[in-house]
């Protein structure tokens, strides 16, 4: 309970950082951490209708909350990587797209395996197969810190790194002892939203900062040690504007083509490699 609620505070808080910033990684995370505290809720409520409910309606309501969970987790064990490898700019295609769509109709199938059977192996089997995908987000995350500019955005990735691979004997033992499975998720979410939550505040922090500050906006004139011409920053003002490059080529009449094109100039100019780099960049620019 009191990991949901640190995470309704997160969420909260991310939904408020959105509106602010207009990021477009702030929206694909506050979508990956309502899927995530619905999983807890859902835990919550099971907890919940197995201390006061028996018989039939007992079974029903397992059976309904069940199916939703693992309805959201499979959903998680595609967003995750696609998440993980937006933010680092690495392109989600294949054999990305196609491999972790297969490991989602995997734990799909697993799930109504168990849910039928109620065999404990294909939970294990569950459990292995999320903790793989969290693992290789991880890894993802761990390769490519040194890309990211914000210090408070590396910190937070360090501390996340960290928290995972402390819970990592947890969350074996939970494959040994059942039970306290719903416990070692808390226990994990609780981290990952305090973790998260701190990045929130001193993010809010500095934007009080920059406010207190009066900063002008970016001018072209901001950005003449980087030759950057005066279409790339168009570009770069749609960058910060939150559109992605199809938007982009709409707005400004032109192929998704010239856009990669323009981006991927801007990004050797600059040398940054992904879209949360240039905006952090350019925060300091100017």
């Amino acid at each position: 309970m009191i990991s949901f609620a640190l995470g309704c505070m997160t969420l909260a808080l991310a939904i408020v950082y959105s509106m602010h910033s207009s990021h477009q990684w702030t929206k694909f995370f506050i979508i990956c951490h309502a899927s995530l505290l619905g999983c807890m809720m859902l835990l919550a409520l099971q907890f919940i209708s197995d201390l006061f409910l028996v018989g039939t309606a007992s079974v029903v309501v397992r059976y309904i909350i069940g199916s939703v969970f693992i309805a959201n987790v499979t959903f998680l064990t595609v967003f995750l990587p696609y998440f993980t490898t937006w933010v680092i700019a690495h392109p989600w295609r294949n054999p990305y797209k196609t491999f972790f769509y297969i490991l989602a109709g995997i734990y799909l199938s697993l799930g109504v395996f168990h849910a039928i059977t109620g065999n404990k192996t294909f939970d294990a089997l569950m459990i292995l197969l999320f903790v793989f995908v969290v693992g290789f987000c991880l890894i993802i995350m761990l390769k490519n810190l040194s890309s990211i500019e914000n210090k408070t955005a590396r910190a937070t990735c360090i501390t996340i790194i960290i928290v995972s691979a402390a819970m990592l004997p947890s969350i074996v033992l939970s494959l040994v002892f059942p039970s306290i499975k719903p416990l070692m998720y808390g226990v994990y979410f609780l981290a990952f939203s305090i973790s998260v939550m701190t990045f929130l505040f001193m993010e809010f922090v500095r934007l009080a900062r920059e406010g207190a500050l009066g900063k002008k906006d970016l001018a072209l004139e901001d950005l003449v040690p980087y030759h950057i011409t005066e279409r790339e920053f168009v570009v770069i003002q749609l960058v910060s504007n939150g559109l992605t490059n199809k938007e982009i080529a709409a707005d400004l009449g032109i192929s998704s083509n010239t856009v990669n094109n323009h981006v991927a100039n801007i990004f050797s100019k600059t040398k940054v490699r992904s879209r949360i780099d240039l905006l952090n960049l350019l925060k300091q620019t100017w």
